[in-house]
């Protein structure tokens, strides 16, 4: 009965059946059959009370039979309002020409004659996900535009749909009415798509009504969209924190393009025989090994290239056409099929050109009008039609809609959003007078409209980049208005979200923002995702701040702008904006003692702005003072050991740059204990632990022992890390930052293999990173630092090489701005140097070991890099030997090993890196003819080894083999005094 009624048309059979002559007459058989089966010889008085007992019954069944027929149409009706709200799974549309029929119109996943390939295995989660009863009603579908999203999703809901499910498309602004109706219905099942959903401009009424839902009926809701996470992101900052947990924990399903070479060729042939024949033509020949594909490329590229093979009819190439190439050629056929269908005499649209024609098209599908009268009144837009008679252009509305009908609701259906971006992007951009149009198209916009035009622009800009000129266009019209759809545009992407972030940030730098409207426009920009924004906005508030706040409003606002100015990597101005707001926290707390908090946030705060901007000495007396005063305030109230616990991580990297590893490694083994404590108590505080285990890590790698502690806390760092990271985008370059330290961790205990997968990852979430925000491109210089390194341990020499390049070539540019970023370029010359020796370019290895040498010697001050420079002299030593050069390189290698003499003298850790100066400093003087210097030298390399492999056999005991040898070769009569037992 249920899937009966799901039929709207048997609502009438339901009405008709409620007619009271219809009830009258089953009252009346009722009546009248059993006083006929009652024998007549009964006495009277037994007939006349059955008769009545009978007619009663017949009434009651009547009613009853009334009663089912009620309900039954009140369920039909229901299921009638939800079928209101949602636009059927497959369109047939009616050719306005004849057999005629657009080539997007085949292209479209509803009505695409193409097979449905592939993707078994997605289509039965998302089944398994209908079914299920305890999960979230809301899923998403993201992947690359043209990957197959929506002709999954149009799969699944047709198999849906065959089972009895009611499925179909939302219509544009029926969220509310949807939800309504499916609380209405009880007992079925619904499943809605939402395509398209990035520029929904329902989208947060939709996810308010299903975060209220209370109804009987299964409710499932498929978001499709290119950026899931990047979706999710952007609709929190938008809706109550209630609704915004639905987002949050919506399930995401990524589609990846599909097939390798030979399925793509496979499924290249049968789409040029399927568009063939729903065109009538023949079909081209087409080859079994050949065709205009190549692997990774998406489901709608493949179909546009056998699409345009059809047109052509000509056989196809090997090597597939450019998209914009694809695009012109479809467009082509297009731009012939309105000029012959606006020719005809039923629209009666009057005389009209190509141009006129497109732009037309153009601007429905930018616009997306809900019903004729907006469309009209989008059309007046036009410079052509804006004083055109209202029956012509009423007339252009009916004949574009003929050829497209709307969809969902919303503006024409144009075809795939690849082919219909390129085609609004270069009607609007190509010529003088594209872009005279387009100032027209775009002047004063409702908000709902801009707020629609910003996002497809946005995800426009991803292949097409003339869309950004449109963004920054029509947001740079009134800035103050469109603000906030211009940051919801920026986060739904996330190729393009750089320039969107930076094109904002421009257009609000230069509005007149009242400070309501600053505080309303900071909430909803998240600085991780959007940093420029985020910093143009705090700097706007610190001029509010300076002209009428009191000096704690100031000091606050201070704040803000250094973290802001750290995010995007702009640390000298940090420290400037540090230090005034450390003066003002002084100030505050020498006349209140209860101020000492803010004091020691400041000077926290000011320790990581001197780190940035490579200022060691002072970053390390901000630490030193911010620690002693969180210890006193946690000694008397214990919710000040989280603030503790953060000034003890800001010390630990001021003593790695102080050139102290042992304070280091205490410091930040009493950070984990405390943080670790605090994690158990609350996971708000996990974040902050995981820091403090990548803190650790790198002590233990810097105390020059403890190998396979500081593994384990490198894995416990990148598992905490990443389940973190999972949950909070935000937290993604601290991942970096522990698979950084996991990559060094591995080298230590030769696990090169792992080293390089870990390495790899870095280096790719670092890119990534970097594509959103380029204040992480020192965190991309580490991770190609590491990647060198591990690259080298298992011989990839020629990959080694080009990502040293890139490692140096970056650094160099980042120290030009900041000296901080010396240090890294260091290094980097060092990896550099290494790969120039394994490719035999001696010559320039030479002139990078130089250039390091001298760099460490400018960055050396007490010990801080004197390791460094004693790593850079065994590279210079190294690369000198290489080029004959046999009297330098002995100058310069007793200088490295004297000076790892007093480091070791200083530091144990540090005796490993003596070793291998003394075996650089043996083979120069073997090289000049020294032999008694190298016998006393190699004598002490020997004792040296000695110890060391007494205590780490597995990496010391070859060294101390290979060092005796030696000793042995210089002085035979040495003999075996010098054996020791190695539990190997």
């Amino acid at each position: 009965m249920g899937r009966w009624l799901k039929n709207p048309a048997r609502l009438k059979t339901l009405s008709a059946l409620k007619n009271p002559w219809v009830l009258g007459t089953v009252a009346s058989i009722g009546a009248g059959v059993l006083p006929l089966v009652v024998p007549g010889e009964w006495p009277l008085v037994w007939r006349a009370l059955i008769a009545v007992v009978a007619a009663a019954l017949a009434g009651a069944s009547g009613s009853y039979f009334g009663v089912v027929l009620t309900r039954a149409e009140d369920a039909a009706a229901a299921i009638e309002a939800l079928h209101l709200v949602l636009d059927p799974l497959i369109h047939h549309p009616q050719g306005p020409a004849g057999g005629e029929r657009s080539v997007f119109e085949l292209l479209l996943p509803q009505s695409c004659p193409t097979p449905f390939w592939g993707r078994r295995g997605e289509r039965d989660w998302l089944w398994a996900w209908c079914q299920e009863e305890a999960v979230p009603g809301l899923l998403v579908v993201d992947g690359p535009g043209g990957c197959g999203k929506t002709r999954l999703a149009l799969r699944a809901a047709q198999e849906a749909a065959a089972d009895g499910w009611v499925a179909g498309w939302l219509r544009e602004g029926k969220a509310a009415d949807l939800v309504d109706a499916a609380a209405a219905v009880a007992d079925s099942q619904v499943l809605v798509l939402v395509d398209n959903a990035d520029i929904r401009t329902d989208l947060a009424n939709l996810l308010g009504a299903l975060a209220r839902y209370e109804g009987r009926a299964r409710l499932r809701v498929v978001l499709i969209t290119r950026h899931g996470v990047e979706l999710g992101q952007a609709l929190q900052s938008h809706l109550p924190e209630q609704h915004a947990l639905l987002v949050k924990s919506a399930p995401v399903m990524s589609l990846l393009p599909l097939g390798e070479t030979s399925d793509l060729i496979r499924w290249y042939g049968e789409a040029v025989r399927a568009f063939a024949a729903a065109r009538a033509t023949p079909a081209p020949p087409v080859s079994d090994t050949i065709a205009p594909v190549r692997e990774g490329q998406t489901m709608v590229e493949v179909l546009t290239q056998a699409m345009v093979t059809v047109l052509r009819q000509a056989a196809p190439t090997g090597s597939p056409a450019p998209l914009d190439e694809v695009a012109g050629v479809l467009f082509e056929h297009e731009a012939r099929w309105w000029r012959g269908t606006a020719a005809l005499d039923r629209w009666a649209v009057g005389p009209v050109t190509d141009v006129l024609l497109a732009r037309i098209v153009a601007a429905l599908a930018l616009f997306a009008p809900a019903d004729e009268p907006d469309a009209i009144g989008v059309l007046r837009r036009v410079p052509e039609l804006a004083d055109a008679p209202a029956e012509r252009v009423t007339n252009l509305v009916r004949w574009a809609h003929s050829l497209y009908p709307p969809a969902a609701g919303a503006g024409v259906r144009l075809g795939p959003n690849l082919l219909a971006d390129w085609f609004i992007t270069t009607s609007l951009t190509r010529t003088e007078g594209d872009r005279h149009f387009a100032r027209h198209l775009l002047n004063d916009p409702t908000e709902e409209q801009a707020a629609r035009i910003l996002t497809l622009l946005a995800r426009a800009g991803e292949h097409h980049p003339p869309a950004r000129l449109l963004f920054e266009q029509l947001l740079g019209g009134d800035p103050v208005r469109l603000a906030r759809h211009a940051i919801y545009a920026a986060l739904t992407t996330a190729t393009n979200r750089r320039e969107l972030d930076h094109t904002t940030a421009t257009a609000l730098a230069a509005a007149d923002l009242d400070p309501d409207t600053t505080t309303r426009l900071l909430r909803l920009t998240p600085a991780y995702a959007l940093p420029r924004c985020a910093l143009t906005l705090t700097r706007r508030r610190l001029h509010g701040a300076r002209a009428t706040g009191t000096p704690p409003e100031l000091a606050d606002a201070l704040t803000d702008l250094a973290a802001a100015l750290e995010r995007v990597g702009e640390h000298r101005e940090q420290v400037l904006v540090t230090r005034e707001a450390v003066g003002l926290r002084r100030g505050l707390a020498d006349g209140t003692p209860a101020r000492r908090f803010d004091l020691a946030e400041a000077l926290g705060n000011l320790s990581v702005a001197l780190n940035g901007a490579g200022e060691p000495r002072e970053q390390l007396l901000a630490a030193r003072e911010a620690v002693d005063l969180c210890r006193e305030l946690a000694d008397g109230a214990p919710a000040y050991r989280r603030d503790l616990g953060r000034a003890l991580g800001n010390l630990s990297v001021a003593l790695h740059h102080a050139g102290d590893p042992r304070e280091q490694l205490q410091v930040a083994r009493e950070e984990v204990d405390l943080r670790r404590g605090l994690a158990d108590d609350h996971p708000t505080h996990r974040p902050g632990f995981g820091r403090s285990l990548i803190r650790l890590a790198g002590a233990l790698h810097q105390a020059g022992e403890h190998r396979e502690q500081q593994l384990l806390v490198a894995r416990e760092a990148v598992g905490l890390c990443r389940e973190l990271a999972d949950g909070d985008p935000a937290l993604r370059p601290t991942l970096a930052h522990a698979l950084i330290h996991l990559s060094a961790a591995l080298n230590r205990v030769r696990e090169h293999r792992e080293q390089l997968l870990v390495a790899r990852e870095v280096v790719g979430l670092c890119r990534e990173l970097t594509d959103g925000n380029s204040a992480h491109r020192f965190d991309l210089a580490e991770a190609l630092i590491e990647c060198t390194t591990a690259l080298n341990r298992v011989g990839e020499h020629g990959e080694q090489l080009r990502v040293a390049r890139e490692a140096v070539g970056l650094c160099r540019e980042l120290a030009d701005g900041n000296p901080g970023c010396r240090p890294a370029l260091r290094r980097a010359l060092g990896n550099l140097s290494v790969a120039l020796h394994r490719a035999g370019e001696h010559g320039e290895q030479l002139r990078v070991a130089r250039e390091e040498v001298g760099l460490c010697r400018e960055l050396m001050d007490g010990n801080a890099y004197r390791s460094d420079l004693a790593d850079a002299l065994a590279n210079l030593s190294f690369a000198l030997h290489q080029v004959g050069e046999h009297h330098e390189q002995l100058r310069v290698a007793r200088e490295a090993a004297g000076l790892c003499r007093e480091l070791a003298d200083g530091n144990p850790a540090h005796r490993r890196v003596l070793g291998e100066a003394l075996g650089n400093l043996s083979a120069a003087l073997d090289r000049v003819g020294e032999h008694d210097e190298q016998l006393r030298v190699v004598q002490e390399a020997v004792g040296l080894y000695r110890e060391l492999a007494a205590h780490d056999p597995e990496l010391f005991h070859q060294a101390y083999v290979d060092n005796r040898a030696t000793l042995r070769q210089l002085r035979p009569q040495h003999g075996d005094q010098d054996d020791i037992t190695f539990n190997l």
